[in-house]
């Protein structure tokens, strides 16, 4: 057996159309309160917890060229964020009162639950009471 093991997730990236930066902008900045902390011409990163939520306008990064733009999807992705102990309900309220709609809800047998939305560009975010995924199998 391999030792080696990786401390985590640095980096998650969703994607965009062109025309919607100044939305995605505000829901993730203002609505979700979550930190910009770069911005370049087809990107803007965003710190959440440990790691960072980059969003990427589709169209701009496929005209990038060089291999570090190699990436991207033709469809909304998804990401699941963490909401800190005691704040799930409190995350719920907080996007119903913005008109956010939820779109789902599950319950992880004993493992959780969680609650789906999207954002502007059609993105699936899901937010979660405690880590749901088993530790190892």
């Amino acid at each position: 057996m391999d030792a080696r093991t990786l401390a985590g997730v640095l980096e998650t990236v969703l994607y965009h159309d062109g025309g919607s930066r100044a939305a995605i902008e505000r829901f993730y900045g203002d609505l979700l309160g979550l930190p910009a902390v770069a911005d370049w011409g087809d990107g803007i990163a965003f710190r959440i917890g440990p790691g960072v939520l980059l969003l990427f306008d589709r169209e701009r990064l496929a005209e990038r060229g060089g291999a570090i733009a190699d990436h991207g999807t033709s469809g909304p992705g998804h990401a699941c964020l963490l909401a800190p102990a005691g704040e799930y309900e409190r995350w719920r309220e907080h996007l119903r009162r913005a008109g956010v709609a939820i779109v789902h809800d599950s319950t992880w047998g004993d493992s959780g639950r969680s609650f789906y939305f999207k954002d502007p560009a059609g993105n699936l975010l899901e937010i979660a009471d405690r880590d749901i995924w088993p530790q190892s199998r």
